[in-house]
Order: C-alpha cells, then structure tokens, then sequence
C-alpha cells in the first residue's frame, strides 16, 4: 500500500513538472466571464490613451496625452507612423474617413478633425457642462452608419453625448454602469457601443441610446481606449503602455 502511495506522488509530480514546462513555452491565457485572452504587446508610446481601427482590421490609431501626438500602430502593438500634430491633453480617437481621423481635447472639449495626408485640422467645441477640467471628453466614435458622432465625458457625470454630423448635440445621456468611462467604439456591424471603464475595469456592450447589455470584467490597468474588429476586442493600457487583444465574445 505504501508503495502504491509513492507511485502516485511520483506520477503526480512528474505532471506537475510536465504541466510548468509546458506553461512557459505555451503561455496560457485567463478567460475572464467569457473574454478569453489572445494576446497582449508592450507599445512604443508614452501614455497611450484612446484606439481606433481602419475598416479592415489591419490598422490601428491611438494618442498620447504625455506627447500629445498620433500614432499609427500595427495591429502587434508596432508604431508604423507618427502623425505631427500638438494637442490639448489628448484623450480619444476614431476613424473618420479614409484619410482623416477624429480625436478629442479633454480639458478644451474640442472634437478635431485631423487630415493625415496634410497634417491639417480643424476643432469643434462641444458646449456641455462637467464638474471639472480633467474629468471632461475622454472617447469618441464615429457611426458610420448614420454619420452620428458619440463622445463621452468621464465622469462628475459621465454621459454619453451623441453629435450631429455639424457637432450640434443630438442627445445626452447620463451614464450609471461604471465609475467612469475611458474609451467608446461604435461597431457597425451590430450597431452597438463598446465602452470601456479604467476605474471599474470593465468592458461594456450598449445599445446606442448608452443603455447596458452585458458588462464583461478585464484585469487590464488604466484601460483608456478600446477598437473592436471581427472577432476581437483591442483594448490601451495608458499605464502599462501595452495592447491587449480578447476574444470578442458571440
């Protein structure tokens, strides 16, 4: 019996080393509620806040708000291009058009239209009334589908503000899902939002009057912007200056 009881501890650990060996060639990913994930990749850019994706797939876009600049990233985290431009604490960018890119000023509450083959731009202050100066525009999307635009202020309160294509307001929304509110992606495929939350470190899936879906939690620190294409979810750490791709979940 006793020699028994030592196979088994000797088969036993021998799985154990078997299984460690295994994990540090093959890194094996957490599924958290349903978010598996796939990859992640250190960025060449200080504080990056805000992603964006071309039509695609294949290209993304985010900001700093250490440099104030754009950058032109690949979708491993590569930095392929770096636009000139100097902003106003830059908090959130977007696709636009196939050449111009949308981003946000959060302290100025201005919506710019940059122009990547010309470097130039203009601004669009958004009138709306916030608590303080660094609690103000942190996302942007553009909806392809109606031409709509959609900001969001952090928080003290959070909204979600829906812009004509003239940058009137549409529509305000107060947010209550989260403590505040980091990043938004319009996906026109299903014609929903995806806002993510760096405070409460959540991934949210709205309809586009801002009303939640479904809440899915990432352990990503200081998550500031958020691109979804296909299958997958990309997601900014400004802390960590790391991409983090998920498994879109079905």
């Amino acid at each position: 019996m006793l020699l028994k009881i030592k196979n088994i501890g000797v088969i036993l650990s021998v799985i154990f080393i078997l299984f460690v060996s295994c994990s540090k060639n093959n890194e094996v990913f957490p599924v958290n509620n349903g978010l598996e994930l796939i990859n992640s990749y250190k960025i060449n850019v200080l504080e990056p806040s805000g992603l964006a994706i071309n039509n695609d797939g294949t290209i993304l876009y985010t900001v700093s708000d250490s440099t104030n600049k754009i950058y032109k990233l690949s979708t491993a985290g590569d930095v392929l291009q770096t636009f000139e431009y100097s902003g106003n604490d830059l908090e959130g960018i977007s696709v636009f058009t196939n050449t111009k890119l949308l981003v946000v000023e959060e302290r100025t509450k201005e919506v710019v239209e940059y122009d990547m083959e010309t470097g130039n731009f203009n601004k669009h202050k958004i009138d709306y009334n916030n608590t303080t100066a660094n609690s103000g525009l942190e996302g942007v999307a553009y909806n392809f589908n109606d031409e709509t635009i959609f900001i969001l202020n952090e928080k003290d309160p959070g909204l979600l503000i829906r812009l004509n294509p003239n940058y009137t307001i549409k529509t305000s929304t107060t947010l209550n899902f989260a403590s505040d509110y980091s990043g938004v992606f319009h996906e026109s495929a299903t014609d929903n939002l995806w806002i993510v939350s760096d405070q409460s470190r959540t991934i949210n899936k709205c309809n586009l009057e801002g009303n939640l879906i479904k809440s899915y939690p990432i352990n990503v620190i200081k998550a500031e912007g958020i691109a979804v294409s296909n299958d997958k979810i990309y997601i900014v750490s400004d802390a960590e200056a790391k991409l983090y791709i998920f498994k879109k979940p079905v």
